[in-house]
């Protein structure tokens, strides 16, 4: 099979296309043909080494050759002790469990990180909620805005979370701001945000305005910026940004939340079946459109990354094999 492999850190210019052997299953996984894969920020980290990837994936060189972790597409086989599914089905879900290997033109995961993909939804949208999808629902879920007038600001909503946040907000009922930069803000509108942002020119911790629920994907701003922000009883959630950043906000975050009003935590991605398929059904009824930039097929996967590497993505970037 084909396969985009990578054997150094570095940039996009480490990967390759290359013919590999076709993986075969194990206890408890199933063989996919891939349909469709998405690139996110966990492969950009991985491509350059980033500290956090080298501690957990490879100190000095990557520990798994063919990434992509969203996937959608077609049951081959199934493993031993596998009974929800069978060859034929259609499927998507989260390879990261399972060593990455959505960039080829077949993948083995844990069947217990897959769900059947609804018949409604596209391979190409389909692929673009396992991680991001399930991430934005997560996160709004520690201040799930069903009050009326319920304010939400996603800062960082021009993302691929940023834009699945932002739609099941509004099918919610809330009031949406999303903030980031200005060449995203028209799609921003386009996807029904109420008010945008543009970090450049404004900084919405100096503004009157208080949100019940800051989703932060991109974060830049100290804790008493954002509580300045936050509503008496607001939840400020982190997922996203530098990681140093991340380590000393999940330290004071405890201590924060104890002695103000306010809540403040750290969401990061977890896999959930019922989840993921309760996303999936937002899509096929039309409540979620997945925001997808571009499409690109297997062997151009390395403009892909070199594209994501520019900041510019207006929600999510699609490979299709």
């Amino acid at each position: 099979m084909k396969a985009i492999v990578y054997d150094r850190y570095g940039s996009a210019d480490q990967l390759r296309l290359e013919a590999i052997d076709q993986p075969a299953p194990g206890p408890g996984e199933i063989l996919i043909r891939v349909v469709a894969s998405a690139v996110n920020s966990w492969d950009w980290h991985l491509v350059h080494g980033m500290l956090f990837e080298r501690l957990m994936f490879g100190a000095f060189r990557p520990q798994h050759r063919i990434l992509g972790s969203e996937i959608a597409g077609v049951v081959e086989a199934v493993g031993p002790g596998v009974t929800e599914f069978n060859p034929r089905d259609e499927v998507f879900g989260d390879l990261s469990t399972s060593g990455w290997g959505g960039f080829a033109e077949y993948a083995v995961g844990r069947a217990d990180s897959m769900a059947h993909k609804p018949a409604d939804v596209s391979f190409e949208d389909a692929a673009t909620l396992p991680q991001s999808g399930l991430l934005a629902l997560h996160c709004l879920r520690e201040r799930w805005p069903d009050r009326p007038g319920d304010r939400v600001l996603i800062n960082g909503g021009g993302g691929a979370a940023g834009t699945i946040a932002l739609q099941i907000a509004k099918h919610l009922g809330a009031q949406v701001t999303c903030v980031d930069r200005g060449g995203k803000l028209e799609m921003l509108r386009s996807l029904g945000a109420d008010i945008v942002i543009d970090y450049q020119r404004e900084d919405y911790t100096r503004t009157s305005d208080r949100y019940d629920l800051i989703l932060d994907v991109s974060s830049h701003r100290g804790l008493l910026d954002v509580r300045r922000a936050l509503a008496p009883d607001g939840v400020y959630v982190m997922t996203g940004g530098p990681v140093l950043r991340i380590v000393y906000f999940g330290l004071v975050a405890p201590i924060a939340t104890r002695i103000d009003r306010r809540t403040y935590t750290i969401r990061t991605h977890t896999f959930d079946r019922d989840d993921l398929m309760w996303v999936g059904d937002r899509v096929a009824a039309g409540d979620i459109t997945p925001a997808i930039e571009r499409t690109y097929s297997l062997e151009d996967v390395p403009d892909a990354l070199r594209h994501f590497d520019t900041g510019e993505v207006k929600g999510k970037l699609v490979i299709t094999h």
